[in-house]
C-alpha cells in the first residue's frame, strides 16, 4: 500500500481581482481564497480524487463554476473506476445546468477541469480544457505532460499549422475548445481519461494555465525539486517573478 504526500496552493496572482481557480484534495475544496503558503495533506485511504479547476475567463461566474464542479466531485461515494468517474463528472455538468435554471444570470458559466483519481492499484488521469496533469516516474529526470489541452493552438499544433514554440506567443493561446459549462450557452465537453500503474517514487503535478503558461521551463524544473511543500512554494515565486497575470493553482503529490 502507498501513501500520498500532498501540497497545494491557490492564489489570485498580481493582476486579477478575484481567484476563479479552485482545487480539490479528497473532500477538501479550496475556492475563493488566495493562499501565500502551501496547505499539506497526507492520504492513505483510497479511492481519492485530486483536481484543479479554472473558471473560464471572460464568462460569467467562473469562480462559481470551478467551485461547484469540485464540490460535486468531493461528494461521497468516491468513484472506483473510469465509468463511475465519467458519470460523476457529467453529474457536475448537470449541476451547472441546474444552477442556471434557478439563476439565469449565470447562463454560460464554465470551468476547465484536470485531476487524478487514485485507486489502490492504479491512477486515472482526467481533463477537460487547458488545465494539466504532469507526472514523473521513478528515475525520470523531467516531468511528462499526461493531458492534452482542448485549445485552438493545440488543434493547430496537431494539424501541423503551428509549432510548440510558436504556440507560446500565439494570440489565440487561451481560447479553449472544451470545458464544463451550464445553460443554453453551454460549450461541448470532451472528458479525456487515461489509466496508469501506481508506483512509489512517482510525482504528480496538477495545475491551471496560470502556472504552466507563465512558469514555463522554470516551473517544470522547480516541480522536480524538494518535497511537495518546497516545490509548491518555489513555483508560486516563479509565477510571481513572471508577473503572475493569471490565477495560480497547483497540487503536487508524491507517491510514498
Amino acid at each position: 500500500m502507498y501513501s500520498l504526500d500532498i501540497a497545494a496552493i491557490t492564489n489570485t496572482g498580481l493582476y486579477r481581482r478575484r481567484n476563479e481557480d479552485s482545487l480539490l484534495v479528497g473532500r477538501d475544496v479550496l475556492a475563493c481564497v488566495s493562499l501565500t503558503e502551501p496547505k499539506a495533506w497526507r492520504v492513505d485511504s483510497y479511492p481519492v480524487i485530486l483536481a484543479v479547476a479554472d473558471g473560464i475567463g471572460g464568462s460569467v461566474a467562473g469562480d462559481i463554476a470551478s467551485r461547484e464542479v469540485l464540490i460535486c466531485l468531493a461528494r461521497p461515494p468516491c468513484p472506483d473506476r473510469e465509468e463511475t468517474l465519467h458519470d460523476l463528472i457529467h453529474a457536475a455538468q448537470t449541476h451547472l445546468d441546474h444552477l442556471v435554471e434557478t439563476r439565469p444570470d449565470l447562463d454560460g458559466l464554465g470551468t476547465t477541469l484536470a485531476g487524478v483519481l487514485a485507486l489502490h492499484d492504479r491512477i486515472i488521469i482526467f481533463s477537460c480544457g487547458d488545465s494539466r496533469v504532469y507526472m514523473s516516474m521513478p528515475g525520470d529526470e523531467a516531468l511528462q505532460c499526461m493531458t492534452k489541452d482542448h485549445s485552438v493552438v493545440q488543434d493547430m499544433i496537431d494539424t501541423g499549422r503551428l509549432t510548440e514554440k510558436e504556440a507560446r506567443s500565439h494570440p489565440l493561446g487561451h481560447i479553449i475548445t472544451s470545458c464544463l459549462s451550464g445553460g443554453r450557452r453551454r460549450s461541448s465537453n470532451d472528458i479525456r481519461m487515461s489509466t496508469h500503474p501506481i508506483q512509489k517514487g512517482t510525482r504528480l503535478v496538477l495545475c491551471t494555465d496560470g502556472v504552466w503558461d507563465y512558469g514555463g521551463e522554470r516551473f517544470l524544473k522547480a516541480a522536480m525539486k524538494g518535497d511537495p511543500p518546497f516545490a509548491t512554494q518555489e513555483i508560486l515565486s516563479i509565477c510571481y517573478d513572471a508577473g503572475a497575470p493569471d490565477n495560480i493553482t497547483l497540487i503536487i503529490a508524491d507517491v510514498e
